[in-house]
């Protein structure tokens, strides 16, 4: 499976996003029919690494197919296999033609009529013993035998060797146009699966991306919301804090007790408290984890 493991290695893609790799054995040479996620490796907007699945940025080059069939040719060779790469069409100036108009040019149609209607069989050559001896001489019969029959049976033989020749040079170009028209079949099976995964892709995407919006939507309200509570906090803490020096103030003046400063020192003396909640917290923080220590 050299295959899969070349393109779960191309690009650095990960084998987790080979769909599938289905060797066929339906041709004289085996071939494998493999789909896969073009999944590229970068970040998101907070620099974190993530899998992105880009088709036009996995294939952003103009030669990008050519690039994959150049990598392929040299890690096949290089991992021992006897490969030939193709001559790209700019260096060879080949004219390509559609498998119809190969059938025109080659007269597909005409062809098969023929192969079908063309009958390999040699004639049969007469034979010298047939003829009546009494009637000619021997020196006669080595006559005819030299000059007649040999010869014609000599052409015979050439143009039975000739229709041989043509019958495999036009099975051969029958065969072709007949693999040209399985390949084409394949390729359009191909695209369009192509097309279908493509389409699924970008559904996904759209999916991936409204989720993406629905989660950034609901957290961002999530965090406005908290900030607004903070806030309201914020000024009920800061009333209370206000609440609390009036009220210890009204007490002195209420019952003649001295200044609110020392009543309030005083409290927190007797009591262990403190009358500042965050000054409260913190030393009760503190008192729980000399507790853990002990």
């Amino acid at each position: 499976m050299w295959g899969k493991k070349f393109v779960s290695e191309y690009k650095n893609l990960g084998e987790q996003y080979i769909i599938s790799a289905k060797v066929h054995r339906d041709e004289q040479t085996p071939h494998m029919h493999l789909i896969f996620l073009p999944v590229v490796h970068t970040t998101d907007k907070k620099g974190n690494p993530i899998d992105k699945l880009a088709c036009s940025e996995f294939w952003k080059a103009k030669d990008s197919y050519r690039q994959l069939q150049d990598t392929f040719y040299k890690y096949m060779v290089k991992n021992g296999f006897d490969l030939q790469r193709g001559v790209p069409k700019e260096e060879t100036n080949r004219q390509h033609y559609s498998v119809e108009e190969y059938k025109k040019i080659t007269n597909f149609k005409q062809t098969k009529e023929i192969l079908k209607d063309m009958k390999l069989e040699i004639p049969d050559v007469p034979d010298i013993s047939d003829i009546n001896i009494n009637r000619l001489s021997k020196k006669r019969d080595e006559k005819i035998l030299e000059e007649i029959i040999k010869p014609k049976d000599n052409v015979i033989q050439n143009l039975y060797q000739d229709n041989i020749n043509l019958h495999r040079q036009l099975s051969r170009q029958a065969q072709v146009i007949e693999e040209a028209e399985k390949y084409q079949k394949e390729r359009d099976n191909i695209i369009a699966d192509n097309e279908e995964m493509h389409k699924q892709v970008e559904s996904i995407k759209t999916e991936y991306k409204e989720k993406e919006f629905n989660i950034e939507w609901k957290y961002k309200s999530k965090i406005k919301g908290l900030e607004k509570e903070n806030n309201h906090l914020h000024r009920v803490v800061d009333k209370f804090y206000e609440t609390v020096e009036k009220f210890i103030d009204w007490i002195c003046q209420k019952f003649g007790i001295g200044e609110s400063k020392e009543l309030v020192r005083e409290f927190e003396k007797e009591t262990n408290m403190y009358i500042d909640p965050e000054k409260q917290l913190k030393k009760e923080e503190r008192e729980k984890e000399w507790d853990l220590e002990i």
